[in-house]
């Protein structure tokens, strides 16, 4: 095993989550929690109170502005202060600086973690499961598969970072591409390509697509992202839409509809119609397929499943999610390293592009006051790269 990832498995026995936050409370580290564009008076109490009853040092509750830290002083014991007071920090009567800060679980809010970097502050999320630790260990061996067979050592370095960060909460540990999501050289669409763009959503990934010269077939399963996607770029001959969703067969299915994170649920209120891939490119008798995107919101492994003809006969480059479950993170590339055991693979990680949505117009406006972009960190928008 390499000496890099051996580093790894040590440091995550010491600085995972937990362990971490047990250290914060026994060292009596200055700690500030971060209540951002959504503040919710009892909620923000709530979880103050928590915090100060575990043993923790808050020393602060940081808000967006001086009208929020007013409010908010009436409520709790501990000092408020107003994001652009931070550089008063020290002086006489004010709060002692916080050497780490917890965002709240409002994902905008991951937004401001450069600004809090920019004061020598670490600024720390809950893990989406805390027992990620065991799980991981248990499937080492499998994760040091995948790391050895990335073809650059950068995607080596930005897969242990993905662990460590994913494991420990801190958005320091995580190691964030420069280029746009899923366009990473070597492994794009070329002129005459057909591609699949599994998770459509608004069409702006297909289109992108046909501006590198691709024949695109596109698939959204929400209806109401659907409708998007046509009025976006409906009118574009190289791109044909459908309104199905991708998975192992084909049928109908319950999903829920959350705009760009709409997926298949089994206890979602609308239905939509799915198909597997190697039905539909035999269906529509396409001569082979080039390459394929996949972000349909944990329905990745499925959909390999139903693409396993086309992936083996074809080959084709892909430019996979694997973040939507923890074990996204090998069982991906083993599948398709066992359909096809000459893959090569590549691994970075995005924040997540707010440019166009998520954030509206007065949260952006808040951004740019800071001197920050519409950029989230976060422990999504991993992606696996194949050809």
């Amino acid at each position: 095993m390499s000496a890099e990832f051996i580093k790894l498995i040590s440091d995550l026995h010491s600085e995972r989550f937990n362990v971490h936050l047990a250290q914060l409370a026994v060292n009596q580290t200055p700690v500030g929690i971060f209540f951002g564009f959504e503040l919710k008076m009892s909620d923000a109490v709530t979880n103050l109170q928590n915090f100060i009853k575990k043993g923790f040092n808050v020393t602060c509750a940081i808000v967006l502005a001086d009208r929020q830290a007013e409010v908010l002083r009436n409520f709790v014991d501990v000092p408020v202060v107003a994001l652009e007071d931070f550089e008063r920090f020290g002086e006489e009567n004010f709060p002692v600086k916080p050497r780490e800060v917890f965002l709240s679980m409002h994902i905008q809010d991951y937004t401001f973690a450069p600004y809090f970097s920019s004061y020598d502050i670490e600024t720390i999320v809950t893990p989406w499961q805390t027992e990620e630790f065991l799980d991981y260990m248990k499937h080492l061996s499998e994760l040091y598969a995948v790391h050895e067979s990335f073809i650059d050592d950068e995607s080596k370095k930005v897969f242990r970072a993905a662990i460590k960060g994913r494991l420990t909460g801190k958005m320091s540990d995580f190691r964030f591409a420069p280029e746009p999501q899923y366009f990473l050289d070597g492994f794009l669409p070329t002129a005459g390509d057909i591609a699949i763009d599994g998770g459509a959503f608004d069409g702006t990934t297909a289109e992108s697509f046909t501006k590198l010269g691709a024949k695109v077939f596109a698939f959204e399963m929400d209806a109401n992202n659907f409708k998007k996607c046509l009025a976006r770029v409906g009118d574009n001959p190289n791109i044909t839409f459908e309104n199905f969703g991708l998975s192992d067969k084909e049928g109908e299915e319950n999903y829920c509809s959350t705009g760009s994170g709409s997926k298949k649920n089994s206890s979602g209120n609308l239905t939509a119609n799915f198909i597997n891939l190697d039905t539909y490119v035999a269906r529509k008798n396409l001569p082979r397929v080039d390459y394929i995107k996949l972000d349909i919101e944990g329905a990745e492994l499925d959909m390999l499943h139903g693409a396993a003809k086309t992936i083996s006969r074809c080959k084709p480059k892909m430019a996979v999610s694997a973040y939507h479950y923890w074990d996204d993170m090998w069982l991906l590339a083993l599948y398709i390293k066992s359909l096809r055991p000459d893959y090569e693979f590549a691994f970075r990680h995005y924040k997540i592009d707010c440019t166009d949505y998520l954030l509206d117009d007065e949260e952006r406006a808040i951004l740019k006051y800071f001197g920050l972009e519409p950029f989230i960190p976060s422990a999504c928008e991993m992606v696996l790269y194949c050809r």
